[in-house]
């Protein structure tokens, strides 16, 4: 969900790096046997990783030139007609029994390569549709460039960090 008190690449720069460290933390705590506890809908902290990883990577492709579909390991015609909860299951069942270090160090890797592409953004490609900045992107994607991003760093890294941290809870 977008956040309305960021409106400059900065303050995008710091929610992330602030959400970013968050996740670090926990992440830095955990053995790999916590990871592998799964939850109710047979998701582990693994399996939240990848997923991260993955979405934030389906932004860091735009910046490539390519479509979104793709980093998501998902054809075009599915990304367009399947809900998000189906994608993200696609997703966990393909990629999701990889060991905690190797989904972190791909979770460290795409987000390196997205904080990157942010460099070269101005505040008016911000305030952009994504639609319009990212030729490769959906057409029906209306939100702005800072929201798109946004959403998919700092607000997912929140998200997902909660569910993880309730997940540990739990099988304490």
């Amino acid at each position: 969900m977008p956040d309305p008190t960021i409106s400059t690449l900065s303050e995008l720069k710091l929610v992330i790096d602030s959400d970013w460290s968050d996740l670090e933390a926990f992440l830095a705590g955990l053995t790999e046997q916590q990871a592998s506890v799964e939850d109710d809908q047979g998701w582990t902290v693994t399996d939240h990783v990848t997923h991260i990883a993955v979405w934030e990577d389906s932004v860091a492709i735009l910046f490539r030139g390519k479509p979104r579909h793709e980093a998501l390991g998902i054809s075009e015609s599915y990304y367009a007609q399947a809900s998000f909860d189906e994608i993200n299951e696609q997703i966990r069942q393909r990629i999701g029994h990889i060991p905690l270090s190797q989904a972190i160090e791909q979770l460290r890797q795409v987000h390196m390569t997205l904080m990157a592409g942010l460099e070269g953004l101005s505040e008016a490609k911000l305030s952009m549709a994504v639609r319009d900045l990212f030729p490769e992107a959906p057409r029906s994607d209306e939100r702005r460039v800072i929201d798109f991003i946004y959403d998919n760093t700092a607000d997912h890294f929140k998200e997902h960090l909660g569910w993880m941290q309730a997940l540990i809870t739990q099988a304490s």
